[in-house]
């Protein structure tokens, strides 16, 4: 098998990544995909609740999914900024398995019927990526997509694909490594790191 980061033409440069508040199909541990489910209650609170935490950085831009859910998580984290859409951030589209429990998603590398491959995902992802990162900058970018994106993210910087969700509306930091790649949530400690 191909080291996935050999696959994938994924630029090694810091960023931040959000996945979208929560909507009530996450909730209700529904598959949402291509769906539109708007954020809920909590989900917009959560976007609110970060706002101050990344109001502390100065960021290069904001790069978001084309999906309302993130778009509107995108607005409310930084309402300072205009967010540019990449369609390669969307969420990846499950076919038939959409509005199902998600109990019932095939293997992460199968194809669901009517549906988009995990690899074919990451080809869009890892090209939305490259032009999000096309400018080297001090100032951090941030993107703001869904779980499958960070799947897809994780998958190409060199680790699991399958392990538990990103959670809702948190910020993870992302850095290239002499070895590969590491993340962790972002904290005032990491952003007064990375501002300096």
């Amino acid at each position: 098998m191909i080291y996935a980061a050999e696959k994938f033409d994924f630029p090694k440069l810091p960023f931040v990544f959000i996945r979208h508040g929560e909507t009530d199909a996450n909730r209700a541990g529904i598959i949402a995909g291509s769906n539109e489910p708007p954020l809920n209650e909590t989900g917009r609170d959560q976007a609110i609740a970060i706002a101050p935490l990344m109001a502390q950085a100065s960021w290069r831009a904001v790069y978001v999914s084309p999906q309302d859910r993130a778009r509107t998580t995108a607005s409310l984290v930084l309402p300072d900024y205009e967010a540019k859409v990449l369609d390669g951030l969307r969420e990846r589209h499950w076919g038939d398995l959409e509005g199902r429990p998600i109990s019932e998603l095939c293997p992460r590398f199968d194809t669901p019927p009517n549906g988009e491959g995990f690899d074919a995902m990451c080809q869009r992802v890892s090209f939305a990526m490259q032009q999000a990162l096309a400018e080297v900058s001090d100032d951090l970018t941030v993107i703001v997509a869904h779980s499958g994106v960070a799947r897809c993210i994780l998958y190409m910087t060199g680790f699991e694909a399958d392990g538990p969700r990103v959670p809702n509306a948190t910020p993870i930091l992302f850095r290239p490594t002499q070895t590969g790649w590491e993340y962790e949530y972002l904290t005032e400690t990491l952003i007064k790191e990375i501002s300096a």
